[in-house]
């Protein structure tokens, strides 16, 4: 991290599935998070509750619909903690289930949801330079 923090005004970092436990890290951590401007994580895994509590930077959660490795009393949890602070973003993609914005499969409307997340994490970070 230290090499990359001369060399750049903004870093930003994005994490699918375990990555969001990376994202979360390095948003959090004391010596890092304040080389990284904003965070997004998409079918998170492995968060802990008080994770949310010590984040500080911007984070763009990208929830799937059915998700057992991000369940709804979690998510919940997240949302009531960073609410106050407005560092969070919630976007639920309907249909979807854990893993689909690296494993779409086939179905049309599924890829759909994949192609807006993309989108969404794009125009997140533009937001957060």
């Amino acid at each position: 991290m230290s090499t990359i923090k001369g060399h750049y005004d903004s870093i930003q970092t994005i994490g699918y599935c375990y990555g969001a436990k990376i994202v979360v890290h390095l948003i959090i951590h004391p010596e890092l998070s304040s080389a990284v401007k904003a965070g997004a994580v998409a079918h998170p895994t492995f968060l802990v509750n008080e994770e949310a509590e010590q984040i500080k930077r911007p984070i763009l959660f990208q929830c799937a619909e059915t998700d057992e490795r991000f369940p709804q009393d979690m998510r919940q949890h997240f949302e009531k903690t960073l609410s106050p602070t407005g560092l969070a973003t919630f976007i639920d993609y309907p249909g979807t289930v854990h893993g689909f914005v690296i494993r779409p499969g086939d179905a049309p409307e599924i890829i759909q949801q994949r192609d807006k997340a993309v989108q969404d994490a794009i125009q997140f970070f533009k937001k957060n330079l």
